[in-house]
């Protein structure tokens, strides 16, 4: 995989990679805990964006918002070249306390408004991100400021899209948004198939067949999932994994250990300790 540029701190990742033969198997649905832009250049690739699928052009945008589920699907054996910024909400703070230019990785459902075309923004990404791309010299600091002077361009260019698409029509919802949406805004409820199934009028088999299908996850699965990344982010916060555990809706700590450890390779201790590294 030829890697063009990496800068990564503690709040920001930016890479420019290419997967010259990229394999569809290696890429999974995942959650992140940061904010993730992703700049496709080329390859014949779509995205899974919660519910949402969308074959993916030359010059096309995509935002994520932490625990927003999302996975590319490789659909040929073209060189799959992408630039892709990982970062902390926080970032935005030095220069934007109320955080406005956050609002296209909040401001909307989980899985709309996730895409965005070149001839969308006035300058074309093409050329901000580019320009991130880390300059040769030496000091860290000089290095840190050119990409965020470039990066917070390219916020603000998305900031103006986005307000053009709140004014366009609504998209079409389908069963599978609406269950995603009742499950986040029930994430840390006693939720169970049945009940699920039962709200929604279909059976436990129908639900995780829709469900999947849009998805790639099992409604369980997705449930767990976010659960997990959720507890992550408490116990790399501070707070103590026996507590973190019962407020993302885990009613048994060694079913959440066993499951912490499958999901992120290290018990929740040894992930505070990584952090702080």
């Amino acid at each position: 995989m030829p890697i063009y540029s990496v800068y990564r701190d503690d709040s920001l990742y930016f890479r420019h990679l290419t997967d010259d033969e990229p394999k569809d198997s290696s890429f999974q649905m995942h959650i992140h805990e940061q904010c993730e832009i992703l700049y496709f250049v080329r390859g014949s690739a779509g995205s899974l964006i919660e519910t949402s699928s969308h074959r993916l052009l030359p010059d096309t945008l995509l935002l994520m918002r932490p625990m927003e589920s999302h996975r590319i699907n490789i659909f040929g054996s073209e060189p799959y070249e992408r630039f892709t910024v990982n970062f902390s909400p926080e970032i935005v703070d030095v220069i934007d306390p109320k955080r406005r230019l956050l609002s296209p990785f909040y401001d909307r459902r989980l899985g709309e408004k996730n895409v965005y075309k070149a001839s969308e923004f006035d300058i074309h990404p093409n050329k901000l991100f580019s320009a991130m791309q880390p300059s040769e010299t030496p000091d860290e600091g000089i290095r840190r400021t050119e990409i965020l002077t470039y990066f917070f361009a390219l916020l603000g260019q998305i900031s103006a899209a986005f307000v053009k698409k709140e004014e366009s029509l609504p998209e079409k919802r389908t069963l599978a948004d609406d269950i995603a949406n009742y499950i986040n805004e029930h994430l840390y409820e006693e939720l169970s198939l049945q009940t699920i199934s039962e709200l929604f009028f279909i059976s436990v088999s129908q639900l995780n067949r829709v469900f999947k299908s849009a998805t790639g996850f099992s409604v369980w699965e997705y449930i767990t999932g976010k659960r997990l990344a959720s507890a992550r982010n408490l116990i790399r916060a501070g707070v103590p994994a026996t507590h973190a555990f019962t407020s993302c809706g885990f009613n048994d700590y060694s079913s959440f250990y066993r499951l912490y450890v499958k999901k992120f390779g290290v018990p929740p201790k040894a992930d505070i300790a990584a952090k702080k590294e």
